[in-house]
């Protein structure tokens, strides 16, 4: 790739980008769009969606040429032709492609280029995708996310070439699919046809493609409080999260009927190829120790309730090829009694792509892209989809080490059992990658922090499937990601820092305390979902999961729900720092006047559940100023710095672990000044 142009907020970067010859164009250059080639009503959406973003200016209008050698389908599809050539002069723009699907993502370039306040490069940039599937799920099961709030998510997806919206529609909690053949299934809050058929519409026209899910056998407490004559046993309904042993009855008639209507439904309803039929997480209780499923496995040579669910997914898939689509599952469904074009969805780590792919399957890697996981963004950026399995297992160890999630390494280390699942019958024919989707669970969020708790990260993610393998420069990434969330208000109207800070004087924070909550992050991996007790439990085999802090009715408007999964001020810090090791004069200013605000903090008075970290930033302060004065040991502050990084509660201080590292490369340079 050629860096020679600055890339300045372009996210994710292109395949190619070329400097030319001439001078910049005015960042408030009028545009005026002309058409050469095809011209639709889809293209003239998506030119007025550019001009409508961009600031005004006067003067000559620079033409932008839009040639399209072909209209797209009514809905896109997998392996659209989405490459794009955009060529930027100082007397023309032109954006050439041969299908729709290319001059969207073409448009989506111009959008950031042409609507961040910077002049406009004379540059030639040549670019397609790397992945054909780069998706984002989100869970509306646990809490719904009304239709606004996913128009304006896909209204961003486009800005940062995602194609693929996974809408996650039923779970223990609730379902979201109104059903006419079963009318009683869906929750109060859910989506009317006028719903779907808008959003479907949307997505449609920004050359996104929706996949729905709906979750069997298992996570069907919702479906069995509604039709109880789908289970084997009664089910209440359920407001916490966690375990649910609630599962569907695939012995029984009435219940494969159900599913075929239903599933007939969701593919009437959404027009992809592609529906998803879940088939994670079914316990095997209420099938193991039922006697007349026992009796029906006998009757059809079913060894376990694998085969048994495995029979299940064949019955689906069936129904789903039946009705001109594909199924794919969670990788859960792997099994040799699968029909061959079923595809997997890996989550359980990583090696489960290359379970699927050696059983011949096509493969959608999820496993470390969970963004409800509250990890920074470099730590899911730096997982490549398509990278040898050793490299990715090498990845999954390195995070053991990281200093950030420490406090979860045990957690993590939990997740190691995944790799001895076996590999089962591998096939001839080994499956192709599809892509990747990152995965937001909505336990913890609602639509009040859904942008703060998605956009603060997944536009790394769009980056790590659009652009080639060899982008993986997480500095430069970071510099745009911050420049991207600053332009997203007008890209797409989506503002992070705004959501932010207004939750946080919701929740009762004064300015004073701006400093701690600069320094505040949630608590990684599934440590605040579980709470400390199923966290233990959990590690120990025996989650309780009656002992999670959560549930539905959980209001989640504390100081924790706003915050983004990496302080806001971890860069300014880390900037700040490296400067002062080095020695520089203005940055040992700066970080004596940050840790003199830390210090005052002890003076300023702010919510209870924050008192606790308070006090530790403030002692922070007080070392931090010690060390820049003398007055302290190295080996002392490293230990109030230490014990300041322990988890309070749900709330962790970023600043610990930047400061540990600061003061080891303090060290470093008195001896190598020795």
């Amino acid at each position: 790739m050629d860096h020679s142009v600055d890339p300045m907020t372009l996210l994710p970067l292109p395949r190619r980008q070329t400097p030319g010859q001439g001078p910049q164009l005015p960042a408030d250059q009028r545009l005026e769009v002309r058409y050469r080639g095809v011209r639709t009503a889809r293209l003239e959406w998506a030119a007025a969606r550019l001009l409508a973003a961009r600031p005004g200016g006067s003067g000559p209008a620079v033409p932008l040429i839009i040639d399209c050698a072909a209209a797209g389908a009514d809905y896109p599809a997998l392996g659209d032709d989405e490459s794009y050539v955009l060529d930027i002069g100082p007397a023309a723009i032109e954006l050439r492609a041969a299908a729709e699907w290319g001059v969207l993502r073409g448009m989506a370039t111009l959008t950031q280029l042409c609507c961040s306040d910077c002049p406009l490069a004379v540059q030639r940039i040549e670019d397609s995708p790397r992945f054909a599937w780069r998706g984002l799920m989100l869970d509306v099961a646990r809490h719904f996310i009304p239709l606004a709030d996913l128009l304006r998510t896909l209204d961003t997806m486009a800005v940062f070439k995602l194609n693929v919206l996974h809408l996650h529609l039923s779970d223990d909690q609730g379902v979201r699919f109104a059903s006419r053949r079963y009318p009683d299934l869906a929750s109060a809050e859910h989506y009317s046809r006028d719903d779907l058929r808008r959003l479907l519409r949307h997505a449609a026209d920004l050359g996104i493609r929706v996949v729905p899910e709906l979750d069997v056998p298992g996570h069907a407490t919702a479906w069995l409080t509604a039709y109880p004559e789908w289970g084997n046993r009664p089910a209440q309904p359920t407001r916490r999260f966690g375990v649910h042993r609630a599962c569907l009855d695939p012995t029984r008639p009435e219940v494969l009927l159900a599913v075929t209507e239903l599933f007939t439904e969701l593919a009437e309803t959404f027009p992809d190829s592609w529906v998803h039929l879940g088939g994670d997480e079914v316990h095997p209780q209420w099938w193991s120790d039922d006697a007349g499923i026992a009796d029906f496995m006998a009757r059809n040579n079913l060894p376990d309730v694998a085969a048994l669910q495995a029979r299940f997914n064949r019955h689906v898939a069936a129904v789903l090829s039946r009705l001109g689509k594909r199924a794919i599952g969670w990788d859960e469904v792997l099994h040799p009694d699968l029909p061959a074009d079923v595809a997997v969805q890996a989550w359980r780590g990583v090696t489960a792509r290359d379970r699927a792919l050696a059983a011949g399957r096509d493969c959608v890697l999820s496993a470390p892209y969970y963004l409800d996981l509250f990890y920074p963004a470099d730590v899911h950026y730096g997982f490549d989809p398509a990278a040898p399995e050793d490299e990715l297992l090498a990845a999954e160890d390195a995070l053991l080490e990281d200093p950030r999630l420490a406090h979860v390494a045990a957690g993590m280390a939990w997740t190691r059992q995944w790799r001895q699942i076996e590999a089962g019958a591998a096939s001839q024919a080994r499956g192709t990658l599809l892509g990747a989707e990152a995965c937001l669970w909505t336990e913890l969020v609602n639509p009040r922090v859904l942008d703060v708790r998605l956009w603060s990260r997944m536009p790394a993610l769009a980056e790590r499937f659009w652009s080639p393998g060899e982008v993986t420069d997480v500095a430069d990434l970071q510099r745009r990601l911050h420049a991207a969330l600053r332009h997203l208000p007008r890209w797409a109207g989506v503002n992070v820092s705004g959501d932010l800070w207004q939750l946080v004087r919701e929740a009762g924070v004064s300015e004073a305390w701006d400093p701690l909550v600069e320094m505040l992050e949630p608590v990684k991996w599934y440590g605040r979902l579980l709470g400390e007790e199923a966290l233990a439990a959990r590690l120990h085999g025996t989650e309780m999961p009656q002992a999670r802090p959560y549930d539905v009715d959980s209001p989640l408007n504390r100081v924790v729900d706003a915050l983004p999964p990496e302080a806001v001020g971890v860069r300014q810090l880390e900037a700040v720092l490296r400067g002062e090791a080095r020695g520089d004069r203005p940055a040992r200013q700066a970080l004596r006047d940050l840790a003199a605000a830390w210090a005052n903090l002890a003076e300023q008075a702010g919510p209870a559940e924050l008192a606790v970290a308070a006090r530790r930033l403030a002692g922070l302060g007080r070392t931090v100023l010690a060390v820049l004065d003398g007055q302290t040991s190295a080996a002392a502050a490293r230990s109030r710095i230490s014990e300041a990084g322990e988890p309070m509660g749900e709330y962790l201080l970023a600043a610990a672990p930047l400061l540990s590292a600061w003061l080891e490369r303090r060290q470093a340079a008195a001896g190598n000044h020795e």
